[in-house]
C-alpha cells in the first residue's frame, strides 16, 4: 500500500537542544489514573529528579473512569493521565494503535515506532486533534486469552460471553462473536467464557486464575499492552523547554522500569501458579480467524477519517519494514533456545 504524503517530512525524532533554557519556578500537576501504582512511582521519580520542584498529584479511579481521562485532561480539568489509550478508541481508533493492536507490532516494535519513526510524529498529530500530548508509560506485553475450559477451535468461542478491551473488543466482532464485553468496564466475569485483557501476573492478583485456568497463547488479539501518560496540550507549550526535557525524560525512565516490572512479575506469577494454569497453543482457525480481522480492523481504520488513515499507513508501513528483523533478530532465536532449554 503507497504510504500518504502526509508522511513525507521524515522521521518523528524530537531535537531538543543540548543545553536547555534553565527553568526554576514550582510545578503541580493533578494525575488521574486507573494504574495507581505506576502513577506514583512515576510521581516520585519526577519529584527526586527535580529536587521536589515538580509534583505530580495521583489521583486513583478505578478502569471504568478511564474513557473519561481524555476529555478531562484536554479541557484542563486534570493535567495528566496514566492509562491505556485503548480507552479512547471510541474517540479515534488510531488511539489503539498506541496501545495494542490485534495482529500488529509487539512491545518492542511498537516502542521503536513511537521513538524512531514515524510513530512519534502520529501520535502528536492524534494529540494536538484532542489537546493532548503522550508519551509511553510502560507495557505489560503480551496477553493471553484466558478460558474456564480448553479452547480446542473457534466454536468453543460462541458459546457464551467472550471479554475483551480496546481494538479487542472490535477485533471479537470481526470473529463473529455475538455477546463481547469490555474487561475494563468494571463487570461481573462469573458470566464470562473467555477473555483476554490480563497478564499471568493480574490474573493472580485479581484471584481469577481458579476460575479461569486456562491460558492460550500467542494471542492475536493482545500482542502488547502499552500504557500512556497524557498532558494537556496547552499546559506542557507552555512549560520552558528544561521542564520538558525533565518530564519527558522521567516518563521515559519509567517507561523501561514498568516493562521490566511486568516481564518479572509474569515470570513470577507463571512459577507461582504452576499447579494452577494450563497452558495451550492458540488452535490454527482460531489464529487464521484472529489475523482476518485484524486486517479487516487496519483496513476499516483507513475509512475513519484522515487522521486514523494517515497513523494506520505509517503503522503498517513500519510493521512490513521490521518484521523480516523480527522474525531473525528474536523469534527465529526464541524458537531455537527453546528447543536448547527442553533438552
Amino acid at each position: 500500500m503507497k504510504r500518504r504524503t502526509f508522511l513525507g517530512s521524515g522521521l518523528g525524532v524530537t531535537t531538543v537542544a543540548a543545553v536547555p533554557a534553565v527553568a526554576q519556578d514550582s510545578l503541580s500537576f493533578s494525575l488521574v489514573t486507573d494504574r495507581a501504582a505506576a502513577a506514583t512511582t512515576l510521581a516520585a521519580r519526577m519529584a527526586a529528579m527535580s529536587d521536589g520542584r515538580i509534583i505530580f498529584e495521583v489521583k486513583a479511579a478505578g478502569t471504568e473512569a478511564a474513557p473519561g481521562f481524555l476529555d478531562s485532561v484536554a479541557s484542563g480539568e486534570a493535567d495528566l493521565f496514566l492509562t491505556s489509550q485503548d480507552a479512547f478508541v471510541a474517540r479515534n481508533p488510531a488511539f489503539g494503535l498506541f496501545s495494542s493492536m490485534p495482529g500488529g507490532m509487539s512491545a518492542s516494535e511498537l516502542e521503536s515506532w513511537i521513538m524512531v519513526a514515524d510513530g512519534r510524529m502520529m501520535w502528536d498529530a492524534l494529540g494536538e486533534e484532542f489537546g493532548i500530548k503522550s508519551f509511553s508509560a510502560g507495557d505489560d506485553g503480551a496477553m493471553p486469552l484466558w478460558s474456564r475450559e480448553p479452547i480446542n477451535g473457534l466454536a468453543d468461542l460462541s458459546s457464551g460471553p467472550v471479554g475483551s478491551t480496546g481494538l479487542g473488543l472490535q477485533l471479537l466482532n470481526e470473529l463473529g462473536i455475538g455477546d463481547v464485553v469490555d474487561v475494563m468496564s468494571g463487570l461481573d466475569f462469573k458470566n464470562l467464557v473467555a477473555f483476554d485483557g490480563f497478564t499471568p501476573s493480574q490474573m493472580a492478583a485479581s484471584g481469577l486464575l481458579s476460575s479461569f485456568p486456562h491460558m492460550t497463547t500467542p494471542n492475536a488479539g493482545r500482542p502488547s499492552a502499552t500504557l500512556g501518560v497524557g498532558i494537556n496540550l496547552s499546559r506542557w507549550t507552555a512549560l520552558p523547554e528544561a521542564d520538558q526535557f525533565l518530564i519527558e525524560r522521567c516518563i521515559m525512565a519509567e517507561h523501561g522500569t514498568q516493562r521490566a516490572l511486568a516481564l518479572h512479575n509474569n515470570v513470577l506469577a507463571l512459577n507461582e501458579n504452576a499447579s494452577v494454569i494450563i497452558e495451550h497453543e492458540t488452535a490454527q482457525d482460531v489464529w487464521d480467524a484472529q489475523i482476518a480481522g485484524a486486517n479487516a480492523i487496519l483496513s476499516k481504520m483507513f475509512d475513519a477519517g484522515d487522521l486514523a488513515a494517515d497513523a494506520a499507513d505509517a503503522y503498517l508501513y513500519f510493521i512490513n519494514d521490521v518484521a523480516g528483523w523480527s522474525a531473525i533478530g528474536e523469534t527465529a532465536y526464541f524458537l531455537g533456545r527453546k528447543e536448547a532449554l527442553s533438552q
